[in-house]
C-alpha cells in the first residue's frame, strides 16, 4: 500500500467514521480537577454565595486571577451552547470562598515569555478552543478556533525553539489536547501557534503524533531546523536532518499484522515570516 493511500485511509477513519455512528461524547461535560488551581477566564466574574445566578455576589474576580477548586456542584448552567458545572472555589489572594460557574474558569494555562496563555475548551457542542494571552490581569490578545469535540483529560503544551527561522517569530509553541473519536475513544492532537512582536496569536498547523485502529496504525514526528531524527532500522526509518526555515513532518503508517510493511509520507512547512506554508513531498 502506498504511503499516500495509507495516510488517506487513516484520515478517513479519524474524521469520517464517527459521522456514521452514535457519538459517545454527546453528553460529555468538561470538568475541573478538585484540589487544582486554575485562572479566571473572564473579567469581573462574580464569586457568589451559592451555585446559582441569583445568589449574592461576594467578590468580583479579575481576568487571570487564581482560584483553587474545592468541590464540584451537581448543578450545571448552559450559556451560548457551553454547558459546565458550578464549583466551590477559594481565591488564592484573599482566601474568599464562594461559587463560580465553570464556563468562567480556564481549563489549562502555561507561561511563555512574560505572558500567560489561558486555554478554554468551549465544549463538544461548539467544538472550539479559545485562547487568551494576558500579562498580569490585562488581556493582550485572544483567538477562537474550531478543533473538534475536545476532552479535558490530556492538556499539555510545548515551547519550541524559534532559532533556525528567519525572521524569528516572537514565540513558537504548541497546545496538545484530546479529540474524541470512535477510534480507541480518542486521539491526541497538537496545534502549533506563533506570536508576533505584539503577542498577537497566529495559528499555524496541527498534527497528530499517532493513533491506532487495529490493524492500521500511524505515528508522526516533527523535525525542526536544529534537529536530527535518527535512523531506526526496526521500522525501516531513515535518518532525517532538519532544514533551515522549515519544519519537516514525517508520517509513518503501518499494519500491526504485517511487520515488514512500513510506509512513509513527508511534508515540509516553510516559514515565510508570518506563516508556515505546507509543501508535500
Amino acid at each position: 500500500m502506498s504511503a499516500n493511500l495509507s495516510y488517506v485511509i487513516l484520515l478517513i477513519l479519524f474524521f469520517v467514521s464517527p459521522l456514521f455512528s452514535q457519538n459517545h461524547w454527546d453528553d460529555y461535560i468538561a470538568e475541573k480537577n478538585i484540589g487544582s488551581t486554575y485562572h479566571v477566564f473572564g473579567d469581573n466574574v462574580n464569586l457568589r454565595e451559592s451555585g446559582n445566578l441569583n445568589a449574592k455576589v461576594i467578590q468580583k474576580l479579575k481576568l487571570g486571577q487564581s482560584v483553587k477548586i474545592l468541590s464540584k456542584m451537581n448543578q450545571t448552567l448552559e450559556q451560548n451552547s457551553v454547558k459546565e458545572y458550578w464549583y466551590q472555589v477559594r481565591t488564592e489572594t484573599e482566601g474568599n470562598i464562594g461559587f463560580v460557574w465553570g464556563g468562567f474558569i480556564s481549563d489549562y494555562s502555561f507561561p511563555i515569555k512574560d505572558v500567560l496563555v489561558l486555554c478554554k475548551n468551549l465544549g463538544v457542542k461548539t467544538r472550539k478552543l479559545e485562547l487568551k494571552i494576558i500579562r498580569d490581569t490585562n488581556l493582550i490578545s485572544q483567538g477562537l478556533w474550531e478543533v473538534g469535540p475536545m476532552s479535558n483529560e490530556s492538556w499539555d503544551s510545548t515551547i519550541y525553539d524559534e532559532k533556525g527561522f528567519s525572521p524569528k517569530p516572537n514565540a513558537l509553541f504548541a497546545i496538545k489536547y484530546l479529540i474524541f473519536s470512535e477510534i480507541e475513544y480518542g486521539y491526541s492532537n497538537e496545534q502549533l501557534f506563533t506570536f508576533d512582536q505584539n503577542f498577537k496569536i497566529q495559528p499555524q498547523f496541527s498534527w497528530n503524533p499517532g493513533a491506532c485502529d487495529p490493524p492500521s496504525c500511524s505515528e508522526s514526528w516533527l523535525i525542526f531546523p536544529k534537529d536530527t531524527l535518527p535512523e531506526d532500522k526496526k521500522i525501516m526509518r531513515k535518518s532525517i536532518l532538519g532544514k533551515e526555515n522549515k519544519i519537516i513532518e514525517l508520517m509513518h503508517s503501518f499494519d500491526i499484522d504485517e511487520p515488514n510493511q512500513h510506509d512513509y509520507y513527508q511534508s515540509e512547512y516553510h516559514w515565510n515570516g508570518q506563516n508556515f506554508q505546507k509543501k508535500e513531498n
